[in-house]
């Protein structure tokens, strides 16, 4: 059994205009020790698929169905006590945006001492230690404990960020776009960080990124999301050298090849559908070069093309 099974998510947030359907039945499995990534555009809903394992949703939103089943028992129905006490102990998080996530008038040794004392039974002394190992563990002194947030860089707050994710020694650790902001220099150090972290701690980690090329460095697995739904999943390598959906020819089309030729990279035009009226068919057909009429009447499943490779597309071979 897997660490994490997920089966026909589905996530809706109510607003004036309707029911926005963010998260529309997926399904996807996340392995001890292994690293799985969620990619797509904005809004595509990796970020919510994610903030639902935790049930760190906004008011407005909430579980319409589905499963989330982490360590035997179902995430879309704990609530209460029992949902605080698996925060932070077995699943934690790496937000977006480390200033954002820091409290700027605490201390950041303050900071991940406070979920120590709060889901462990140790000493104000324990802890303090324990933060001190983290610091190193993260590469940063142990002697800047006692200083706040302004007083770090973009990518030793987010160093800071993945100290605190691992404070009380989770068993999952969800990555929400944790090189966002930082310049490509850092960004290629926090990655090496988390890799290196997931290989030593044996950490399962959930990576959401619209950059293809960080999650090629950081997983094993990779889910492309698109309009609330998975359209591909496979292998990281596989969806790089052969891939199926033309949504995910799209996104790795439009990332630059810097061996290549210099030219711009092709965008894929039109805008996503919107999610309170989700079209009847697929619901990348209006952006797709190979539409038919078939994909604006009839949603295509996901089917598996190849071993461990699986496409939502109505051209698509079952292999």
């Amino acid at each position: 059994m897997a660490l994490l099974e997920v089966r026909d998510l589905r996530t809706y947030f109510k607003t004036q205009e309707g029911t926005l359907k963010a998260v529309d039945g997926v399904d996807f499995d996340v392995e001890k020790g292994h690293a799985m990534g969620l990619a797509g555009e904005s809004g595509c809903g990796k970020t919510t698929a994610a903030l639902s394992i935790m049930k760190l949703l906004p008011a407005n939103g909430y579980i319409a169905g589905g499963k989330i089943n982490f360590m035997g028992q179902d995430m879309a129905r704990v609530t209460g006590e029992k949902l605080r006490a698996i925060r932070w102990r077995d699943i934690s998080i790496v937000f977006q945006g480390a200033m954002n996530a820091l409290n700027p008038v605490k201390r950041v040794g303050e900071q991940i001492v406070e979920p120590i004392l709060l889901h462990e039974d140790v000493t104000e002394e324990a802890a303090n230690k324990r933060v001190r190992e983290l610091f190193e563990l993260v590469g940063i002194s142990p002697n800047r404990i006692r200083e706040y947030p302004h007083e770090f860089s973009g990518g030793m707050r987010q160093r800071v960020m993945i100290a605190m994710a691992l404070a009380c020694k989770p068993r999952l650790v969800i990555a929400d776009e944790p090189t966002t902001a930082l310049d490509v220099m850092i960004q290629a150090q926090i990655l090496q960080l988390m890799k290196n972290l997931q290989k030593e701690l044996e950490l399962a980690m959930i990576i959401i990124s619209h950059d293809l090329s960080v999650l090629a460095e950081t997983c094993e697995t990779l889910c492309i999301m698109y309009a609330g739904k998975i359209v591909e999943r496979a292998d990281s390598v596989e969806v790089f050298r052969n891939p199926q959906h033309p949504y995910t020819k799209g996104l790795i089309g439009a990332f630059p090849n810097i061996k290549g030729d210099k030219m711009m990279p092709a965008s894929i035009a039109g805008n996503p559908p919107n999610l309170i009226q989700a079209p009847v068919g697929c619901r990348f057909a209006d952006r797709c070069y190979m539409a038919k009429d078939i994909c604006l009447e009839k949603e295509p499943p996901l089917i598996q093309v190849r071993p461990n490779h699986y496409a939502a597309c109505h051209f698509v071979k079952a292999g």
